[in-house]
């Protein structure tokens, strides 16, 4: 199952807007035995728990954790773009969520 995900994500530096900044992911989800895993193949991040929500949430903070970091080292953009990530104007949206659109050129 793969369900599209939203965070809070840190403010990047060029974007300074309080509760419109977001960071939006992929969640998929598997059975591994008797525990769920919750994978985002954008940030290669993997998480588990006794039930699929338990994973959700733990892979949440897995990442919240890890772009927290991003931000604090100043990369945050760099590391978001190089996973396939684009600035839509209102959120960083994953391309694997929704691709982005074919730009307009225009010939004068």
């Amino acid at each position: 199952m793969v369900e599209p995900a939203e965070i809070p994500g840190p403010v990047p530096d060029r974007v300074k807007q309080d509760a419109l900044d977001k960071i939006v992911y992929q969640i998929e989800e598997s059975r591994e035995g008797s525990n769920c895993l919750a994978y985002c193949p954008e940030l290669v991040i993997t998480a588990f728990g006794d039930s699929p929500e338990e994973a959700r949430n733990a892979l949440r903070a897995e990442i919240s954790a890890y772009l927290e970091d991003c931000e604090e080292l100043g990369i945050l953009d760099d590391v978001l773009i190089d996973a396939g990530f684009y600035d839509n104007d209102e959120v960083w949206m994953s391309s694997l969520v929704t691709p982005p659109k074919e730009p307009r050129i225009t010939f004068l």
